[in-house]
């Protein structure tokens, strides 16, 4: 699936608006006990670039509420 210039566009635009929240989050956060380093965020950055992309985030364990699975198979398939 080829990229449209407006997809790639918002990721791009995406992506410079995280990091300008990092950056704020980073200056801008109490410096007593913990100090803030990109590191911690990178978890955040992978799902944000994937939701970006187009990509949906795993949804396992989240209940159908949530927007969980509305079922889960958990009968195993008969022997062929």
């Amino acid at each position: 699936m080829q990229k449209t210039p407006a997809s790639v566009s918002f990721e791009m635009e995406v992506s410079a608006k995280l990091n300008q929240l990092i950056d704020w989050t980073i200056e801008h956060s109490p410096k007593d006990k913990h100090h803030l380093t990109y590191g911690d965020f990178s978890e955040m950055r992978t799902l944000f670039n994937k939701v970006a992309c187009g990509l949906s985030p795993a949804k396992e364990g989240l209940k159908p509420e949530d927007g969980g699975a509305q079922y889960i198979a958990v009968t195993p398939a008969p022997w062929p």
